[in-house]
């Protein structure tokens, strides 16, 4: 497991905690199933479709890893939304059927929430490094022990 996909995973769940959105758990940890290099698991009410969640902050969440990534890595965020590992985020944002206004609002509240909660990302992405998955509870935690 790589520290940025520490970095990418820890700032979806930042953002979903911070858009009001529940998650079972995040993982830095490579999923073969799914292919992909770490995720951000849905509960299964939302999974199932039977609890909605809004487009406009199911895209702040989907473009904040990728934000994160840019920032951690020093490079232009267009440049890691070309890239392989945004990929399932792109495709995420895509079904959401946004106008262009609206994915140009939620990008700008995901590149503001980066920039905002630096420091609790890192602190998120630490603990994934160990190897372990979060519950929503913990980096909720995390985030509140922030805010104080």
């Amino acid at each position: 497991m790589s520290r940025i996909t520490a970095i990418h995973e820890a700032a979806h769940a930042v953002a979903a905690i911070r858009a009001g959105l529940m998650f079972e758990t995040v993982s830095a940890l490579p999923d073969d199933e799914h292919d992909l290099d770490g995720a951000l698991y849905w509960t299964e009410l939302q999974n199932s479709g039977e609890l909605a969640m809004p487009a406009e902050l199911l895209a702040v969440v989907s473009l904040a890893g990728p934000c994160a990534e840019a920032r951690a890595l020093r490079r232009r965020p267009d440049r890691v939304f070309e890239g392989y590992a945004a990929g399932d985020d792109r495709e995420a944002v895509a079904t959401l059927g946004l106008t262009e206004a609206q994915f140009l609002d939620a990008y700008r509240e995901a590149a503001a929430l980066i920039e905002r909660d630096w420091a609790v990302i890192e602190r998120v992405a630490d603990k994934l490094t160990t190897g372990a998955d979060l519950s929503y509870d913990e980096v909720e935690a995390i985030v509140v022990a922030a805010d104080r």
